[in-house]
């Protein structure tokens, strides 16, 4: 047999299994699909770990009105270049309002500028990639946070909108391990925590939106269940495949694509516990998430929000019902404007790390060439 066949053999095979698991995902979410109204996650035990009190997996939200609300979106832009002597960082957030004075076109404002300059931070402390990696995380979140203070410090709007999640999603393990990242980190949660404590304090709505989710926390739980769940007549079928390995390979978005309509929501259930080690006289924080579709050829939003005043299903439905207010204007990319508009005002230009560090090696006596690493610097081109 030449090596043609045996190639030929191998992509038939490989081409055959694709197929076969396509067809037992679609299976799997049709299930979900024609019961997400008869599912009652809040009738599971608690060993199942879903912790929440709405009554259907699916909930449909309405849009908010427009009128009289101030909507903020906070992104931030980082350019990191690694040096022969140190790591440096020019790092920017902004944060965007839409005063809505009608349902039509808002009045914007921007947080501190429309163009603010960047901070640039530097480190000369002896990381590892992977840590390095993590402290500009580090300094892009506190930035992003101080941002948002900032807003609420000057204005009181009604909903702020984080472009990410709504806490420290950092490897706790990877910091524990760097005193100086320790301390960056234990910088960054005290900020989020007086974030919290200050939209409490002003009743002001707080969300962060993740629209890159890789997340697989709600089919792991999923999985789990479904025992449970083929007790019931509609979920038949799934026992005819192997239905665990194919929950978990699934995503949470890859999911949920097909089972939420547009304009529907998940159940909110705990995502974590933001725990108080410092002062003891604050309150601890419960933080929440659901799933929303808010366009129809996107996946869905995954929303992440404290607890922080009213009852969570009110605040759930409330969040969603103005995200989805400014997340539907295109039927390919369901992300809130305001967002949108924050991103493109953080973001930074490669041109603009150049010129510094061409400006810094100047004043340092070096060439910029000089002081980049190797791989940077290459003579040849290719």
């Amino acid at each position: 047999m030449s090596k043609f066949s045996d190639l030929d053999d191998i992509i038939e095979q490989i081409s055959e299994k694709v197929v076969r698991y396509n067809s037992h995902r679609r299976l799997f979410q049709n299930v979900f699909y024609y019961s997400k109204y008869l599912i009652d996650p809040s009738s599971f035990p608690d060993s199942f770990d879903i912790i929440t009190d709405e009554k259907s997996f699916a909930i449909k939200v309405k849009e908010s009105k427009l009128t009289g609300l101030k909507i903020v979106g906070v992104d931030g832009g980082v350019l990191h270049r690694e040096l022969n002597f140190f790591d440096i960082a020019l790092v920017r957030a902004v944060a965007v309002m839409f005063y809505y004075k009608n349902e039509k076109k808002p009045t914007v404002f921007y947080y501190p500028s429309e163009h603010p300059l960047p901070d640039i931070l530097t480190s000369i402390e002896p990381l590892k990639q992977n840590d390095i990696d993590a402290l500009i995380s580090l300094w892009r979140m506190q930035k992003e946070i101080k941002c948002a203070l900032n807003v609420i410090e000057s204005t009181t709007p009604t909903i702020i909108i984080l472009d990410g999640s709504v806490f420290p999603n950092v490897e706790y393990r990877q910091v524990a391990q760097n005193t100086y990242l320790s301390a960056q980190y234990a910088r960054l949660k005290a900020l989020y925590r007086k974030l919290y404590v200050l939209c409490q304090k002003k009743r002001v709505l707080l969300c962060g939106v993740v629209k890159d989710s890789r997340s697989a926390i709600l089919t792991n739980k999923l999985s789990s269940i479904l025992p449970h769940l083929t007790k019931q007549p509609e979920f038949n079928e799934l026992l005819k495949i192997d239905y665990r390995s194919i929950i978990k390979q699934l995503r949470d978005t890859d999911l949920l694509f097909r089972v939420l309509d547009i304009r529907e929501r998940t159940f909110h259930f705990l995502l974590s516990r933001f725990n108080n080690e410092i002062d003891k006289d604050l309150p601890d924080f419960n933080i929440y998430a659901f799933y929303i579709k808010t366009a129809e050829y996107d996946t869905p939003l995954r929303v992440e929000f404290p607890g922080l005043f009213s009852s969570i299903n009110a605040t759930a439905q409330k969040i969603a019902s103005i995200i989805l207010a400014v997340s539907t204007y295109n039927l390919e990319y369901g992300m809130p404007n305001v967002i949108v508009e924050a991103d493109g005002r953080a973001r930074l230009q490669e041109i603009d790390a150049d010129l510094l560090i061409e400006e810094i090696a100047v004043r340092a006596g070096y060439s910029s060439f000089s002081i980049q690493k190797r791989r940077s610097r290459t003579p040849f081109v290719r």
